[in-house]
């Protein structure tokens, strides 16, 4: 598409929002002029760069770092007026963020200031929050830190998984993207310092190593449900039974009291429910370590659990 927009745009960001940012704007006629794709040994470097090549646009490259004299010159050379960032797993250094007119802007998929970090979109859901927000700020030389531009707010939904979390939030940056970049071609952007408070709602990024998609069996079944929710499908909420890891991607949740143990298997015929700290779960989605996924019919049939065993996380 013919560009209709003369500010020069330098855009940075890893899949899959920088792909639908990236899209929006390029559709739009932004005036996109250098993309900075993932370091060369990223795993999501290739699909990065295949976009970027479909769409017919220049791309500026580093080997491993954002401090490489000569990536950093072909940056200055652009002459751009603003740099976006929709999604990067890497800080941008104060070298790198003062070789645009106007500095660099990033897009966070949370109501800043709660929810910094690397995965915003599994801890509301597990912290049981009913609204979130994607925002618009300048940045600085930390992490989601900068002065706010502009927020959307919206509901999470009672069944939300990060997984529509995760692609509810990349078209609303998209479109909030556009909108700032259309209203930056005649307008300086408003901007808001991010407010100080205690108590921060941090948003970590969970993993194996660290030892934070474990399913806590002695929490509520509501608790259990949410987390399982909020790792699906991406990460998957771990458990172990007879030594082997299981991966849990759905639950129901069952309200009635009892007086089992937690992880203990309440019953294994045709269904498979849980028992929580408080109330029961149904499994749904289940995948054996690297056998199988399937329904908890399948786990079921496969490997004939017997009411009384547990589901363990260490």
């Amino acid at each position: 598409m013919e560009k209709k927009y003369t500010k020069r745009i330098l855009f940075a960001g890893m899949p899959d929002m920088a792909l639908v940012c990236m899209n929006k704007l390029v559709r739009n006629g932004i005036n996109i002029v250098g993309v900075i794709p993932p370091a060369k040994n990223d795993p999501t470097y290739k699909l990065m760069l295949s976009a970027v090549n479909s769409l017919n646009l220049p791309v500026i490259e580093y080997e491993r770092s954002l401090y490489e004299k000569d990536f950093l010159l072909k940056v200055k050379e652009l002459n751009a007026d603003l740099g976006v960032v929709a999604s990067y797993n890497k800080k941008f250094p104060k070298e790198l963020l003062s070789l645009t007119k106007d500095g660099f802007i990033n897009l966070h998929p949370s109501k800043l200031p709660d929810y910094r970090g690397g995965n915003p979109y599994s801890h509301v859901i597990i912290n049981g929050e009913e609204e979130s927000a994607v925002t618009l700020h300048f940045m600085d030389e930390n992490f989601d830190t900068g002065d706010i531009i502009s927020q959307y707010n919206f509901s999470i939904d009672l069944n939300e998984t990060m997984g529509t979390l995760f692609y509810r939030t990349n078209e609303m940056c998209a479109s909030m993207l556009y909108e700032a970049l259309d209203y930056y071609e005649n307008h300086d952007f408003p901007r808001k310092k991010q407010e100080v408070k205690d108590n921060l709602k941090t948003a970590e990024n969970l993993s194996f190593e660290k030892k934070n998609i474990f399913i806590d069996w002695t929490k509520s079944a509501d608790e259990t449900d949410r987390f399982i929710r909020a790792l699906n499908p991406f990460i998957g909420a771990v458990t172990y039974f007879r030594g082997i890891i299981l991966r849990i991607n759905s639950a129901k949740v069952i309200r009635k009291k009892h007086k089992y143990t937690p992880g203990e298997i309440i019953k294994s015929k045709k269904e498979l429910i849980i028992a929580c700290g408080k109330d029961m779960i149904k499994l749904g989605a289940i995948q054996y370590g690297a056998f199988f996924i399937g329904d908890s019919t399948d786990f079921i049939e496969r490997l004939k659990p017997k009411k009384g065993e547990l589901f363990y996380s260490e």
